[in-house]
């Protein structure tokens, strides 16, 4: 399995899916760095993570998600190499695991690189632009502790409190893992769509599509049901309705991987 791995890695030498994984993030952090730097002040740090992750969830995670996984396929299917990579002696099941691991994995890296850059991109709006320099609101809480009663309820009972919390920190790298484990099945679907099928239009117009009905699909009572919705819906104020998105979008996507695998390892590909 791993030497699988190892020569998908190789194979991105010679693809542009490296651009894409670069890309994405960095558009990501510099629409939030100008933002905070020309005077639209998000004030604490947690407030610009958040903003920046519901960018990140909403509207590039799924376009590149859809991107890389018609790249990852396309690699195969531009050369029309399937014959001779179906035919080495190894377990046909083995090569589609491998490219979803890939997939995966370039899409980790991604999520990681975006709280890293939108990080950097908030320190440096700060050092251009000291009045904007955003605030750690850790002390805050503390203070603001000493200060409340048993009676008092500040925020009401239904404001998520980790944003202010003293460990904000922690809350937004959890978060930024939500975001990802809840896109497996997002991602299970693209990739399922773009191994499937040669001509690389149709897994871009499920994404595109998909995105697109995203849109119009926050405010339905069913859209935590919506692959495309499930990544948003885990920065949601609703500790229910984040739990749902997370576990559908965990579980549905491990479940999509499995029956991909065992639908495309009986497929003939010529």
């Amino acid at each position: 399995m791993f030497n699988s791995i190892y020569v998908e890695l190789l194979k991105l030498k010679r693809s542009k899916i490296m651009i894409v994984t670069l890309a994405g993030p960095g558009l990501v952090a510099l629409l939030f760095f100008a933002l905070q730097a020309s005077g639209a002040n998000l004030r604490a740090w947690p407030f610009y993570f958040f903003a920046g992750f519901t960018a990140w969830a909403t509207f590039m995670l799924p376009l590149t998600a859809t991107i890389i996984a018609t790249l990852v396929a396309q690699l195969e299917h531009g050369p029309k190499t399937w014959a001779h990579l179906l035919a080495l002696p190894v377990p046909k099941w083995r090569v589609f695991a491998a490219k979803a691991v890939v997939t995966l994995g370039l899409i980790a890296f991604m999520s990681v690189l975006t709280g890293a850059l939108l990080a950097f991109g908030g320190w440096l709006a700060g050092q251009l632009n000291p009045e904007n320099k955003l605030i750690d609101p850790a002390p805050l809480i503390g203070l603001a502790e000493t200060m409340m009663t048993d009676d008092d309820e500040m925020f009401g009972g239904e404001m998520d409190m980790v944003l202010l919390a003293k460990n904000w920190k922690w809350a937004v790298a959890e978060r930024l893992a939500y975001i990802y484990l809840s896109a497996f099945l997002l991602i299970a679907v693209q990739l399922w769509a773009a191994l499937k099928f040669r001509n690389f239009l149709i897994p871009m117009a499920l994404g595109v599509g998909g995105g697109f009905i995203a849109i119009f699909a926050q405010t339905s009572q069913y859209g935590i049901y919506f692959p495309w919705l499930m990544p948003f819906n885990t920065l949601g104020f609703m500790p229910e309705k984040v739990t749902m998105a997370l576990s559908l979008g965990l579980v549905g996507g491990f479940g999509a991987m499995l029956l991909m695998l065992i639908d495309m390892s009986r497929m003939q590909i010529k």
